[in-house]
Order: structure tokens, then C-alpha cells, then sequence
């Protein structure tokens, strides 16, 4: 295959050596050079030349922390964000449009919605979901994937009454009487999921098909899956592979479940998760030490400002040792999902003490999310070598609701990008997509401006700029993943996986962030979203 060249382009590498270039040439899936224009012209006299207009070019964006599958489930249910269902009324209108278009579906489902930002600030109830349907059950998942609401038919199956105790890890929330309101929260609501129809592994497949498209035009090239075995880890991880083997234009990491890597006693090993793909990697595990700050179950050291509560730890001080030390002795990678002070303080220290127990070099555990943070924290990251693993589009999408539970003070305090990287801490950015739409265009512009949907800057301290933000969502992101040596920023040898912008990122005012746009996605040096003349 010829080499291809593309010229009159502003490319922002992410490479310290060299941090700008004005071309670059490319033989299928792997990057040859990338420098001056003229240069490369002569260099490669024959190589395929694509004239980039002027515009713009970064890498391929990295989502390092997301939920590839379920993405792709989500789009496939209706689609109850506050864009769509604003209110309680709308919402119970979303769901009976999905029912009519889907009338063979045994129960009916959707996605997104977040009583924060509805007009009632309350969740729907089994009531509600009740004028949906009272002869097929139906449940509809919280954006933060940390608790969803039932109507009385699914409680029904699920056999949720009065009598049901909470589960450990879970709320069953309960109205004046003691009767449950439907409203279930963090593990509650596997007494309901459970007795969904099971996925199909062409479901399976079609999902990650639908999820890698849909990223794709938003310029993300490379994801990590961190709910892989969440329900069948065999299934999953295969489905996964033959996505990726007919195409699916995505490098995948699938982070694995700590539970469902426990097996008969024994813990599996990264290399006893062979998935016979290069374009699907293992070696992460995935622990849940909290809840979310949205549904009030984030582990807190103070209580929440609109509760009394402190939030939750989903395991004891002994299960969550387990997890972390025994996949951390079984050779894993440990991304554990902490969002509370609580939590995140908890984590670190069985970080330590694994660390402790067994050396191990450049193991890179992570803290998901890490949200709620003081300079102590801080300084323990840094000491142990902790990735802070982050999402900075939380706080445009979710930030009010953040201010409603935490108080200002506090909810200054989420997600500090800028004193993480002042203090030496690695960072990572990623999404979390579903739980937020999770373009990185739009994480970028949150990580600049730190605004809520309302408009109220929350730690404007915390400010990064355009190109550090990409940093952290493309080097920053593979090197979390342990997948620097192939992605994350433009060098000769690494992967073909770029974005085409149409402004400069450098230059752009936040204000005007809304006019930037991806133009084209290369993956593997072809164009997959968009197009490259």
C-alpha cells in the first residue's frame, strides 16, 4: 500500500519534542514521519498527498473510562435526558413512544434520566412509571448507572414489598408507609435487572457496532470498557473481539470486573483473558469502592448538604482489601471507582498497603473519578504513583446538582485538574459516556471553563487550557491505559489515529467552543467519520 501524506495542516502532536508539525505520512495503520511539509515532500515523493485545507489536527481521542457496551444498549432504549425529558409528564411520554415503536420488547426500557435536572428535582416513582404500562414491567436507568425506578409490575417479578430487606451495597427507597417507592439505588437494582431476558450475542455485537460508530464521529479512536463481566465476562469479551474483528472502528481496553475475575477460588490472570484480537486489550481491573454524588451514595467524610447522609461504601473495610489486594497479587492493574473523600481515602490506603505487601514496578493503579479531593489526597497520589482518572464533563452536565448536595464550598473542590497537575499527580480525562453524552470536545471546553448548566463557575482555579485538556484526553489517557507505546500522541511508529478540527484549539476562545468541530476521524489511516480530501 503507497505511503499518504497530508500537508497544510497545523498538527499539535501531543509530543514534547516536538509539540507542532505541519505534516505527517502514514502507510496503513502506522505513522512514518511527522514534520515539516516540505520535508516529508521530499522525502516521500511518492506518497499519496491530501491537502488539509488549513485545518487542524490532534489525536485520536481516548475515552479511558467509559462503558462501551452499555452505550450502545443505551441508544438502542429511549432516550430520557433532560433534552428529551425535562419533566415527569415527558418522560412517561418518551417511554410510551418506545413502547408503541417497540411493541415485541418483554419489558420497556430507557436511559439517561437525571431527577436533578428535571423540572420536579424528584426520581419518577412506580406510580409514574405505572401510567406506562400495568401489564408489561418497566425500568428506566439513572444517567449515573447508580440507580434506576421500577413500576409495580417489575417489582413485582423482582418480589420487592414492604418485607424486602435493602441489600448489602443498596437502597430499596421506601415511602412514609414503608411500601417501596420504586426508586432503587446502586445494588437494589440487580434485584430487578436479573430477571431481564438475557442479551443475545448478536445484541451484544450490534451494541458495540452501534457504540463505535457513534464515537467515531466524535473523535474518539481508542475506549476502554470499565464494566466488562457485569454480566456474562465470556460473552462480553467475545462479543467485544468480533465487533472489533469485522470492524468496529475502535482500539478497545476492557477493564474487568474484580468479581468476575475470582474464580473457584483463585484469581484469573491477564493472560488467562486471551481475546486473539490486537485491537482488544485485558489488564485492568475494575473495583467499586462508592456510590455517585447525583444519587447522594459518594462516601463522604461530612454529610451531604440536602441530607443527613454521608453517602455509602459498597463493600466492609475486609471486601474491598479482597479486591484490591488480590488483584493486585494477581498481576492487574487496579482501577478503583472512588468519588467521596471517604472513598477516596479508603482506596489509597489499600493501594498502599498492596503496593507494600508485594512490589510490583509501574503498576499505575487508578482512582476513577476521584472527585472529592484536599491537598492531603492530593499529596498521597502523588507519593504512591496514583493515576487520578477524570472527567471533566461532569461538571457542565451534572455541576448543579453537585452544588445542591455538597454546598459551594465543596463542590469547589471536584475534579481538581490544576493542582493535580501542579502537584505532579498523572492525569487522565475521559467520559464516563453514558452516564454523560461524552464528546471530547465538549470535556475540553468543561475542563477550560468549569461552568454548571447553570452558569456558575465552580473553582475557576481549577482551569486548564485547550491543548493540556487534549493532552489529558489523548496522551494523558493512553498512558492511564498503559498504551503509550502505540497511541496518544502523533510520532513516527505509533498509530495512524488522528482528528481533523475545524478551528484552531490553541486559539479558540471558550465562548466560541461551540464552532469547533470534528471534520474527519482517521483510525488506522482510514478516514471513519467525516471526510479528508
Amino acid at each position: 500500500m503507497p505511503e499518504t501524506l497530508l500537508k497544510n495542516v497545523t498538527i499539535y502532536t501531543m509530543e514534547e519534542e516536538q509539540p507542532v508539525a505541519s505534516a505527517m505520512v502514514w502507510r496503513e495503520e502506522h505513522l512514518l514521519a511527522v514534520g515539516d511539509a516540505a520535508d516529508l515532500a521530499a522525502c516521500y515523493p511518492s506518497a499519496k498527498r491530501v491537502d488539509g485545507g488549513g485545518l487542524f489536527v490532534v489525536p485520536g481521542f481516548n475515552d479511558c473510562h467509559c462503558h462501551i457496551l452499555a452505550y450502545g444498549l443505551d441508544l438502542s432504549a429511549a432516550n430520557l435526558s433532560p433534552e428529551h425529558a425535562p419533566d415527569i409528564p415527558s418522560l412517561i411520554s418518551q417511554l410510551r413512544r418506545w413502547a408503541q415503536d417497540n411493541p415485541d420488547a418483554p419489558w420497556i426500557v430507557g436511559s439517561f434520566y437525571d431527577q436533578n435536572r428535571m423540572a420536579e428535582r424528584r426520581h419518577p416513582t412506580r406510580h409514574d412509571l405505572d401510567q406506562v404500562s400495568l401489564e408489561k414491567p418497566v425500568f428506566i436507568e439513572h444517567t449515573s448507572k447508580h440507580g434506576g425506578v421500577a413500576n409495580s409490575v417489575a417489582l413485582r417479578i423482582a418480589g420487592i414489598t414492604r418485607e424486602t430487606p435493602d441489600p448489602p451495597g443498596g437502597t430499596i427507597e421506601r415511602d412514609a408507609h414503608g411500601e417501596p417507592t420504586g426508586v432503587l439505588l446502586e445494588r437494589a437494582t440487580d434485584l430487578v435487572t436479573r430477571h431481564q431476558p438475557p442479551l443475545s450475542h448478536r445484541q451484544r455485537v450490534r451494541a458495540i457496532h452501534l457504540a463505535a460508530q457513534a464515537m467515531a464521529k466524535k473523535g474518539i479512536t481508542a475506549a476502554s470498557d470499565a464494566s466488562t463481566g457485569w454480566g456474562d465476562l465470556e460473552g462480553e469479551v467475545a462479543a467485544c473481539v468480533q465487533a472489533v474483528n469485522e470492524g468496529a472502528p475502535l482500539r478497545v481496553t476492557l477493564m474487568i470486573l474484580a468479581n468476575a475475575l475470582r474464580r473457584d477460588g483463585r484469581w484469573l490472570q491477564p493472560q488467562d483473558i486471551g481475546t486473539g484480537s490486537n485491537g482488544v486489550r485485558v489488564g485492568i481491573a475494575k473495583v467499586f469502592a462508592d456510590g455517585a454524588l447525583t444519587t447522594r451514595t459518594a462516601a463522604l467524610k461530612e454529610p451531604y448538604a440536602d441530607t443527613e447522609t454521608t453517602g455509602m461504601l459498597l463493600h466492609s473495610e475486609e471486601e474491598l482489601q479482597d479486591l484490591i489486594a488480590g488483584a493486585h497479587r494477581a498481576g492487574w492493574q487496579v482501577a478503583t471507582h472512588a468519588i467521596g473523600d471517604r472513598a477516596i481515602e479508603a482506596v489509597l490506603n489499600l493501594y498502599e498497603q498492596a503496593m507494600q505487601t508485594q512490589p510490583r514496578a509501574d503498576v499505575r493503579h487508578r482512582i476513577e473519578h476521584c472527585m472529592l479531593l484536599d491537598d492531603g489526597l492530593i499529596d498521597r497520589l502523588r507519593a504512591l504513583g496514583v493515576v487520578a482518572v477524570l472527567q471533566p464533563e461532569f461538571v457542565a452536565r451534572l455541576g448543579d446538582a453537585y452544588r445542591y448536595g455538597l454546598g459551594e464550598e465543596r463542590a469547589r473542590r471536584l475534579k481538581r485538574t490544576a493542582s493535580l497537575l501542579r502537584a505532579g499527580v498523572r492525569v487522565a480525562f475521559s467520559s464516563d459516556c453514558p452516564v454523560v453524552p461524552g464528546a471530547p470536545l465538549d470535556g475540553v471546553r468543561a475542563a477550560m471553563e468549569r461552568k454548571t448548566p447553570l452558569g456558575v463557575v465552580l473553582g475557576e482555579e481549577e482551569r486548564v487550557d485547550a491543548l493540556t485538556a487534549i493532552r489529558l484526553y489523548t496522551a494523558g489517557s493512553a498512558m492511564a491505559g498503559k498504551d503509550e507505546t502505540h497511541t496518544g500522541t502523533l510520532t513516527a511508529g505509533k498509530r495512524a489515529d488522528f482528528v481533523v478540527l475545524s478551528r484552531d484549539p490553541a486559539t479558540t476562545p471558550s465562548d466560541e467552543w461551540e464552532n469547533m468541530r470534528v471534520i474527519a476521524t482517521v483510525f488506522g489511516g482510514k478516514v471513519v467519520a467525516g471526510r479528508l480530501e
